[in-house]
């Protein structure tokens, strides 16, 4: 898995990026990658993937979030995406706590003290699994109703280190699996 990770510029998050090709399309990157960056995030309903969300005129909006869009061509499924979603939001709680942050994870949520610290979503296109996942740097520009906490006001004020350890534990990850897979044979 490729990793990129943007640091020379601000890139907004509106929910375009879920659609396949998205990291070869803007960054040449073809094949399974991880592109992390930093930017606002206003997700438009036509953008929108959760249908729940979508059914209760959800807003997912914030002014600052460290972005990860995962994209992976070796199992295009359903549950393999909100599975791996999941591994991925798991890995980072425990990156958090090598920060001192206790977390709870709610699915594919983390929330710190109580507050939501992170937005996510796992779907399948026609060739991939596409991921979005994304963590508040400052709870500012929230919507109304959500208790959110960035990262900001848990102690973490190095977001572009943040973004390094994070993205390379998550390729990390994926990686070990990915070896695990192909070292054990068939059961008889």
């Amino acid at each position: 898995m490729d990793l990129l990770i943007v640091k020379d510029r601000r890139i907004d998050y509106d929910g375009s990026a879920i659609r396949s090709h998205w990291a070869y399309r803007n960054f040449g990157i073809l094949g399974n990658s991880l592109v992390v960056f930093r930017g606002a995030c206003d997700v438009k309903v036509e953008e929108m993937i959760d249908i729940e969300d979508l059914r209760a005129s959800k807003e997912i909006r914030s002014d600052d979030m460290v972005h990860y869009i995962v994209e992976v061509f070796d199992l295009v499924n359903a549950l393999f995406a909100s599975t791996l979603q999941k591994l991925f939001i798991a890995r980072l709680c425990e990156v958090l706590s090598e920060y001192g942050v206790k977390t709870e994870r709610k699915g594919d949520d983390i929330y710190v003290e109580g507050r939501k610290l992170s937005i996510s979503i796992a779907t399948v296109s026609p060739v991939s699994v596409k991921i979005h996942i994304g963590m508040n740097v400052e709870a500012k520009g929230i919507p109304e109703g959500v208790d959110a906490i960035g990262l900001k006001e848990i102690g973490i004020d190095d977001i572009g280190e943040f973004m390094e350890r994070t993205g390379r534990a998550l390729v990390g990850e994926f990686e070990k699996v990915k070896k695990d897979s192909l070292k054990v044979r068939w059961a008889q």
